[in-house]
């Protein structure tokens, strides 16, 4: 099939009419787009840790978005609006995984905890390391204990935020200052 001759906006009527052959027309017409664009970022950040796939991936999840949310009321095309909803998408992707690389805050013994606490608790010592930091838990405010608690049963920023019902920015500056706080007891404890 000749994906240049394709019209994008009656395939994307189509796909409006819940056709799924259109959405899958739409797909391979893109995919060479979506292919470079993964490639050409994957390429630049190489040192962050995420594989090819892992950008192509979150590529074809924002074209995806961007097929649910292109307007074309606001007068763009659509090939140009895919391209900058895919860009923007790989380049937040990118800062995640810099802020994952770049911060100490990761490596704190928090972390550990809750992986611990998704695990099966058999050593005593893991589990006085759970009790300390649950004991840990009541010396902040109400607002840092809750996330401190949620993030704690392995629920992620978002699902946080969703519960309880504030900005997911709210809830990685709560995390941070509460991995600080736990740093500086930990490092006092020693």
């Amino acid at each position: 099939m000749d994906y240049k001759k394709i019209n994008d906006y009656e395939v994307l009527y189509m796909i409006r009419e819940n056709s799924e052959d259109a959405r899958d027309i739409l797909y391979e017409k893109y995919l060479p787009i979506l292919k470079k664009l993964a490639s050409s970022y994957y390429a630049r950040n190489k040192n962050l840790g995420a594989d090819y796939d892992d950008y192509f991936q979150e590529a074809v999840i924002a074209f995806y978005r961007a097929i649910s949310s292109y307007d074309e009321a606001k007068n763009a095309l659509f090939y140009t609006y895919v391209s900058s909803v895919v860009r923007k998408h790989l380049l937040s992707f990118v800062r995640s995984l810099s802020v994952k690389k770049n911060t100490t805050l990761n490596e704190c013994s928090y972390d550990e905890a809750i992986l611990y606490n998704a695990e099966d608790k058999t050593s005593s010592s893991e589990k006085e390391m759970d009790e300390q930091l649950l004991n840990i838990k009541n010396d902040f405010d109400i607002k840092y204990s809750t996330v401190f608690e949620l993030r704690f049963n392995g629920f992620s920023y978002r699902e946080i935020a969703n519960l309880l019902d504030i900005p997911m920015s709210t809830v990685q500056s709560r995390v941070n200052k509460i991995k600080k706080t736990l740093r500086e007891k930990m490092l006092n404890a020693f």
